[in-house]
């Protein structure tokens, strides 16, 4: 019998195949990602040594392909890049065989002019993500160029703009589509080109839905972070009832609290990261969180991998569901958001309380990361942001 070990980004997983066999198929594989692979033979309890191999996914190929401000001698691609980081894009287009034209751009981009191009004619396009030596399959479209004079069209449908945008080709507008149309978070928002922090609209459910209005962190750790939490000044009621800690409450410029929904909804879309920043006066300190979700009838919390240097005061509160002052599924010896005055993921009662009682230093009430600076001690400024495990931050020049 040969035993084939699969070791990825995850825990190794062991196949079983027959001794007559050799060659096993390998599933829930996760594109433009590599791994390690083992072959052992044996034979009752004993174990032959390992024969070793590497093997690389394909990546995903880009998305929603088009192709728009056409003219006579120009056109602008667009493409959705694929989550998972990739090296490059390779785009082939041409107007038969033989007449193809080969470009490569950075695995950042969406998008690319395409110029020289022969009026009244029909090109075909396509796009491939390229990983190490990998490429996915082509993403293509097909379009034809106006003939001489004749006015560009009118950009395609459900892409929005943003002015202005770096000049393209002679004849292009003024205008740049954006990489996501309807960004699902922060981090899109930065793809898009937005490199301020500040108040934006994100679309968790999609251009079908109603837009989210977010405060977006472009500047900690490369940017892209959703902020759900802010406390500041104690200028908002933190100690509220169910209903207001569903749907949000406060003002994204200063203190609020996005909502639960709003939570489970952006969590539930992509793995996310938590940051969590604390400050009082000059000093500062910060815990990172590689799971984080909540989700479930009682917005329960997953939280695990920390990171950073505030010590870890979260992963005490993991598997624990929501409570507030008018509602405790699950309490312990006391109603702990009635003691603690807040809403929180409370187990007995807390380890950190960010949601507690502004500027209060005692009997563990305050705005309380223990591991950082005690229980009776209220920290003056804190954020809770997400962003997706998979994004990495764009350079900036």
């Amino acid at each position: 019998m040969l035993m084939g070990g699969v070791l990825g980004a995850g825990e190794p997983v062991s196949v079983s195949v027959d001794s007559e066999d050799s060659s096993v198929g390998l599933s829930r594989l996760s594109p433009g990602s590599s791994y390690e692979v083992n072959v052992v033979s044996t034979l009752g309890l004993d174990e032959s040594d390992p024969l070793h191999g590497l093997l690389e996914t394909r990546p995903d190929p880009p998305s929603d392909l088009r192709v728009v401000n056409v003219s006579s001698s120009s056109a602008l691609l667009l493409w959705r890049p694929v989550l998972a980081a990739v090296d490059q894009y390779a785009i082939v287009y041409g107007a038969g065989t033989g007449s193809e034209l080969r470009i490569s751009v950075t695995g950042n981009a969406a998008q690319q002019w395409l110029s020289g191009l022969d009026g009244s004619t029909t090109y075909t396009v396509t796009v491939s993500s390229r990983r190490g030596d990998q490429d996915s399959r082509p993403a293509s479209a097909s379009f034809t160029t106006a003939g001489s004079g004749e006015p560009p069209p009118p950009s395609a449908p459900g892409w929005r703009v943003r002015p202005p945008g770096p000049p393209g080709p002679p004849g292009a507008t003024g205008y740049r589509p954006l990489r996501f149309s309807f960004p699902s978070d922060c981090s899109q928002e930065l793809l898009n080109g937005l490199v301020s922090s500040g108040e934006v609209e994100i679309f968790p459910g999609g251009e079908q839905e109603p837009p989210v209005t977010v405060y977006c962190d472009m500047e900690t750790d490369g940017g892209g972070w959703t902020v759900f939490q802010r406390r500041k000044d104690g200028s908002e009621d933190f100690f509220r009832g169910w209903k207001d800690y569903v749907r949000g409450f406060g003002d994204v410029n200063g203190e609020f609290w996005l909502g639960l929904d709003s939570l489970t909804n952006l969590t539930s879309m992509t793995p996310m990261t938590l940051r969590v920043d604390l400050r009082d006066a000059d000093d500062s300190a910060f815990a990172q969180y590689s799971t984080f979700a909540v989700g479930g009838r009682n917005y329960r919390l997953t939280v695990g991998g920390y990171g950073g240097t505030a010590g870890d005061s979260f992963s005490y509160h993991n598997g624990r569901i929501f409570s507030t002052r008018d509602r405790d599924p699950a309490p312990f010896i006391t109603r702990c958001a009635m003691s603690y005055r807040g809403g929180w993921w409370y187990k007995n009662c807390h380890q950190a309380n960010l949601n507690g009682l502004y500027g209060v230093g005692v009997r563990h009430q305050g705005v309380v990361w223990t591991s950082w600076r005690g229980n009776e001690f209220s920290i003056p400024f804190t954020e809770m942001k997400m962003r997706p495990t998979a994004f990495r931050p764009p350079s900036r020049g």
